[in-house]
């Protein structure tokens, strides 16, 4: 057994889990020799991404219910806005902080979550010390403790251990999905990619041709710590409830 699979076999293990899921072939794309090559492999990983787009989406939704996230499948814009208001009013929510993610625009989210009673803003801040004034962040920060329910998009899922993968930016504090007690990830087909080596081979590409922009959050269900006495607790450093909401599928 690689030093790989040892790794992912003890978190599992760790996590409650008798069924480890077997590492892909290690694929080299984290390090390159040459911009060139770092381009050609991040193309590679998103063309499979698009041509495995189904595939991909059932190893993500298999692999998300493992590590805890609550997986929902809905086939059109209207049945998902419809579904996560129905989670959000199930929590009682009354504010709602989405993402400005293109596809939460694409759906009638906020007219449904209005439709509820409860309140849904924008977060249009980072909050990055060097983009963003103390006052504004400090506003970012209290929007984000003060909601009941975060809503994101995805910019990349991870297919091999049921990761989402987020980029915080302007319209995305990392708060949004960090700070609510319920976070909702929406997820479309073609943005799963097969194993963390992907996204390193992206992000390395991104790297080298300058559009890497700070860093980036990696969320496997729900919050989870084993660190009083080995004991798994969930809600401790973030979200008690992680839903992922598939979209385009039934």
């Amino acid at each position: 057994m690689t030093d790989r699979a040892k790794f992912i076999s003890g978190v599992t293990a760790s996590l409650g889990h008798s069924e480890v899921q077997t590492p892909a072939p290690d694929l080299a794309t984290a390090i390159f020799e040459s911009d060139d090559d770092a381009k050609l492999k991040a193309a590679e990983a998103l063309a499979v991404a698009g041509d495995r787009a189904t595939d991909l989406i059932e190893r993500m939704a298999e692999a998300a219910e493992a590590t805890g996230w609550r997986v929902h499948r809905v086939s059109n814009p209207e049945d998902a806005a419809e579904l996560i208001a129905d989670i959000c009013q199930g929590y009682g929510a009354k504010r709602v902080l989405r993402s400005t993610h293109d596809v939460l625009t694409d759906i009638p989210l906020d007219l449904a979550i209005r439709d509820t009673g409860a309140s849904i803003d924008l977060t249009e801040l980072t909050n990055q010390a060097d983009t963003t004034e103390p006052s504004e962040r400090e506003k970012a920060k209290n929007a984000a403790f003060s909601a009941d329910v975060g809503i994101t998009g995805v910019d990349y899922a991870i297919a091999e251990t049921g990761t989402v993968v987020l980029h915080p930016r302007k319209g995305l504090s990392r708060l949004v999905s960090l700070a609510p007690p319920t976070h909702i990830a929406v997820l479309r087909p073609g943005e799963v990619l097969e194993s963390l080596d992907e996204l390193f081979a992206i992000e390395r590409d991104d790297f080298l041709s300058g559009k890497l922009s700070g860093s980036m959050n990696l969320i496997s269900g729900p919050s989870k710590t084993g660190d009083i006495e080995g004991t798994i607790v969930t809600g401790i450093h973030g979200p008690l409830e992680a839903h992922l909401v598939i979209l385009g599928s039934s």
